[in-house]
């Protein structure tokens, strides 16, 4: 609507073709679902269960999904097993979000999902990214992983946070 915000990050299981058009039904049914207002957790559940119906041999799609209301700055959000976004702060700290969520959509039928919220201020960032960056490996097989990941975000937000205080100061 006017105010809020709704956006989703997902990896699904398989190469090819039919992780391709596994990952285009889930993507359809995560916006039809979210067409209808529900709260991430309740959208999340509801595409886990259409999925799990359909049941396709063991697929399954990770997915983290938000929903930020623009005038407060106030994401609800909910991981359905998914990498966890890290939020950088204005002043430059880095944090990882709260990890809350479920198991992968298309695993369990049943499967409940929790949400939980965060607020950015001013100059704050959510940065999302999916194992294809922790896991991408160099010449010599060494992968990313998730401490040069963060250690890679904290150097961006220090240098984004001294960059804002000369242009204010």
């Amino acid at each position: 609507d006017d105010h809020r915000l709704a956006f989703a990050i997902g990896d699904v299981t398989g190469k090819g073709v039919p992780a391709a058009l596994f990952m285009a039904v889930s993507r359809t049914l995560l916006r039809a679902t979210a067409a209808r207002n529900s709260s991430p957790s309740e959208c999340l559940a509801l595409v886990n269960a259409s999925l799990c119906a359909e049941d396709v041999g063991g697929m399954f799609v990770t997915c983290f999904y938000g929903v930020l209301d623009t005038r407060t700055g106030r994401i609800e959000m909910c991981n359905a097993g998914h990498n966890p976004p890290y939020i950088l702060r204005a002043d430059g700290s880095v944090e990882p979000t709260p990890q809350v969520g479920g198991f992968m959509l298309g695993m369990f039928a049943e499967t409940a999902y929790q949400c939980t919220t965060v607020d950015l201020g001013p100059g704050d960032s959510l940065v999302l990214y999916t194992d294809g960056v922790t896991e991408a490996a160099n010449a010599g097989d060494e992968q990313y992983e998730e401490e040069r990941l963060e250690a890679t975000l904290e150097r961006l937000a220090t240098e984004a946070a001294v960059t804002a205080e000369q242009v204010v100061g």
